[in-house]
């Protein structure tokens, strides 16, 4: 099938529901992987969603819900009347079903509940919350008995086979169900039929405890390469596992919610739905307390950066043509900064950047790009400045101010957010406010610098 964007997917579906030929709409649907089926739905309205959302097959509705975003899920799935919610929910994986049911209204969850054929794996995964290893585990995983041999462990899963879930490992519990092994698949099937597990499994296994932070879990997952992560109750008896790319998810999540802080957006406090929502619906007062003191911090910057002009008032009033690009080398090492900064922190909130033993190796990378990046929009602008002004000086000071600031920006952007890290202040929240008043004062002395030393004569 050749490759369609959502929008000429959907104006095909909406010719033929215009022409009364359903059934043929529904087939495109049906023809498209889950990931594209989702990505068609989030871009229709929503009374176009609702009414193809009840046209077409329960796993199938559940495989679009699976795939979308949760907003965007639980906006969907609320227009569903409850019998079709149920039918849908029954057949989602017990993890997915529990996220989406997290997301609804309190009232038709319980409804919904009540109305499940099996909702017994779904309410002990809805105990835990949705940033916590408990709330991020599937209970669709294979336990067995260390003293099962490997023969009987493969006849009990060809008999009760998981089609939806992918099975890298096989978990051995004691007599009082404590996790005591791990073993993978492919060994289970090479081993001698008579092999107990407590033969073939490994004793050493990496775990978490159902209550620790997601990203906690997430890290573990990416430290020891594993596929699947043992979620333990606080006996030490396995209760769900995390899959890899549940923990992928997890950790693109907590560095968007990083990158959010960043901007000043959000709040330190509570998960990050929360605190959007109090900055959209909630007091005045909240929305000041969080976002007023970092454009504090940005405004007396901008304070300084004005004395600094001041200081080399007679300059500008003698080469006019300098306050022109002032805005382009401000404007270009600010970007510059945050550009690395926003590397920084994504970075290490997905465990990329190594601070403790090779944060050196990082940094010097990251000088290296600066300086490149420096240099060819330098040469640029020094270049239009030198043609538009008709002076080849003027263009040597943008183009090395330029240069000097934007890899200082980008230095800065990578030092800053790593020493309040060490310090033990949170990078995400600072690191902006402090990269643009540092950089608008030195960016305005290199600039000033090379000013006077290639215009000197014309001041």
């Amino acid at each position: 099938m050749s490759i369609q964007e959502p929008y000429e997917i959907i104006e095909e579906i909406l010719r033929l529901i215009e022409e009364d030929r359903r059934d043929e709409a529904l087939e495109i649907i049906a023809a498209l992987l889950p990931a594209d089926k989702a990505a068609t739905f989030e871009e229709m309205e929503p009374e176009l969603q609702e009414q193809l959302l009840s046209m077409i097959d329960p796993d199938e509705a559940a495989d679009i819900l699976e795939e979308m975003s949760y907003d965007d899920a639980a906006a969907l799935a609320e227009s569903l009347d409850t019998d079709a919610l149920v039918q849908v929910l029954d057949e989602m994986e017990p993890d997915e079903a529990a996220d989406l049911l997290g997301d609804l209204d309190p009232s038709l969850r319980s409804e919904a509940l009540d109305a499940m054929e099996d909702s017994d794996e779904v309410r002990s995964l809805l105990r835990y919350p949705d940033d916590s290893a408990g709330g991020l585990m599937t209970s669709e995983y294979y336990e067995f008995p260390e003293d099962e041999t490997a023969g009987q462990v493969l006849r009990r899963i060809r008999e009760q086979p998981r089609p939806d879930e992918e099975i890298p490992y096989i978990y051995t519990t004691d007599s009082r169900g404590r996790l005591m092994g791990v073993t993978r698949l492919a060994d289970l099937i090479r081993a001698h039929p008579e092999q107990t597990l407590s033969d073939i499994a490994r004793a050493e296994v990496v775990s978490v405890a159902a209550e620790e932070d997601q990203e906690t879990a997430a890290r573990l997952m990416q430290r020891y390469d594993l596929m699947a992560l043992p979620v333990l109750d606080y006996q030490g008896r396995p209760i769900g596992i995390i899959t890899a790319d549940d923990a992928m998810t997890a950790l693109e999540e907590e560095a968007s919610e990083d990158l959010y802080k960043a901007a000043g957006i959000l709040t330190l406090e509570g998960i990050e739905a929360a605190r959007s929502d109090l900055l959209v619906r909630g007091p005045l007062l909240h929305t000041w307390w969080v976002r007023i003191p970092i454009l504090i911090v940005g405004m007396f910057g901008g304070l300084l950066a004005g004395a600094v002009i001041g200081i080399y008032e007679e300059a500008l009033e003698a080469v006019t043509m300098l306050a022109f690009f002032i805005p382009v080398v401000m404007d270009m090492g600010g970007s510059a900064g945050v550009q690395s900064t926003a590397v920084f922190i994504r970075g290490h909130a997905l465990g990329q950047i190594d601070t403790e033993q090779r944060f050196i190796r990082h940094f010097v990378r990251e000088m290296l790009v600066g300086v490149s990046m420096g240099v060819m929009l330098g040469g640029l602008a020094g270049l239009i400045a030198a043609l538009w002004q008709g002076s080849p000086e003027l263009g040597l000071v943008v183009g090395l101010s330029l240069a000097s600031t934007m890899t200082l920006a980008v230095g800065l952007g990578f030092l800053i957010p790593y020493t309040l890290l060490k310090l033990g202040m949170d990078p995400a929240a600072g690191s902006d406010p402090l990269i643009t008043m540092i950089k608008d004062l030195t960016g305005l002395f290199i600039y000033f610098f090379f000013a006077i030393q290639f215009l000197g004569a014309l001041m």
